[in-house]
C-alpha cells in the first residue's frame, strides 16, 4: 500500500515557452538565472529546462515545490520576479501549477499526498459573497 505523505500535496508548476528565432541563442542562459534565482527561495524541491527535441522554439520549464503556498511566495520574490519576468514574453497561456497527489520514483516506494486545496477553491473567490447573498 502505498505510503501516505502529511497533509498537503507537493507541487510540480509546469511552464511552456514559444520562443521565437532571434531570442533562442540567450533563453538557455535566462533559463538557468531563473532556475538559481527559484533554487534561492523556501520550499524548492527541483527545476527543469528543456528544450523540445523536434521544435527548437517550444521550450519547458519545470520546478517541484513543497506545496502551492512555497510556490506563490517564490514568484513573488524579488530574485525570480527580476529572472522571470522577460521571458513571460514567451510563456503560454495554460494552467501550470499541480498537486502531486500519487508519486513513485525508479525503486522507490509508492506515495500519495492529501490536497492542500480547500473544499471551495474551485468557487470561492476574494469579495465573492456566499448563496445567502451575505
Amino acid at each position: 500500500m502505498p505510503e501516505f505523505d502529511g497533509p498537503g500535496a507537493p507541487v510540480v508548476a509546469v511552464l511552456r515557452f514559444e520562443v521565437p528565432e532571434p531570442a533562442r541563442a540567450g533563453f538557455a542562459a535566462a533559463g538557468e538565472r531563473v532556475v538559481a534565482a527559484l533554487a534561492g527561495q523556501r520550499g524548492f524541491r527541483s527545476a527543469r529546462l528543456g528544450r523540445a527535441v523536434d521544435e527548437p522554439a517550444a521550450w519547458l520549464l519545470v520546478t517541484e515545490w513543497a506545496g502551492p503556498g512555497a510556490w506563490r511566495r517564490a514568484l513573488s520574490a524579488f530574485a525570480v520576479r527580476c529572472e522571470l519576468t522577460p521571458l513571460l514574453a514567451w510563456a503560454q497561456e495554460a494552467p501550470g501549477a499541480f498537486e502531486v497527489l500519487h508519486e513513485r520514483e525508479a525503486g522507490g516506494a509508492a506515495r500519495s499526498h492529501g490536497s492542500a486545496l480547500a473544499p471551495d477553491a474551485a468557487v470561492a473567490a476574494p469579495g465573492a459573497r456566499d448563496q445567502g447573498g451575505r
